[in-house]
């Protein structure tokens, strides 16, 4: 009998850690609606933001994915995540950030999906990781809450 709740309760549990995280990945340039230099996107748990800089074109086009990025502050630290890094026009960058459905948790730690991440030496001893020159729905992660 306590094998099995045992057995019940480490289920429980894993379940548990299963569900709280969620896949996410930089949005598609189809799925993103821009104005007036504002941009957004649907995410699966919570929503792409981001704010054109400088003169901005009424209707400024979004050319390219260019890269996503998270940094760690060390081997053994969880990454966090940065932005999606958008080429608008011929000369300018957009930087999207994920906020969560739930906005009071404005930090959050991901866990990046597949061999498309590179792992690059950053200033100040952090450690970039980095995914570019694909799809941005290539670029995949898991949201740690």
């Amino acid at each position: 009998m306590k094998k099995i709740v045992t057995m019940i309760i480490v289920a429980s549990s894993l379940g548990f850690s299963l569900t709280s995280q969620a896949t996410e990945n930089c949005p598609a340039l189809n799925k993103i609606a821009g104005a007036s230099g504002v941009f957004r996107a649907d995410g699966i748990n919570g929503e792409w933001r981001g704010v054109l800089q400088g003169i901005i074109a009424e209707k400024a086009a979004l050319q390219s994915f260019e890269m996503v990025l998270a940094i760690q502050e060390s081997q053994t630290a969880p990454s966090k995540f940065q932005h999606c890094t958008y080429l608008v026009d011929d000369d300018k960058t957009l930087d999207m950030k994920f906020v969560l459905k739930n906005e009071n948790e404005r930090e959050f730690t991901i866990q990046t999906v597949g061999n498309l991440w590179k792992k690059e030496d950053g200033p100040f001893g952090l450690i970039y990781d980095a995914c570019e020159k694909t799809a941005p729905e290539n670029c995949i992660f898991t949201v740690d809450h």
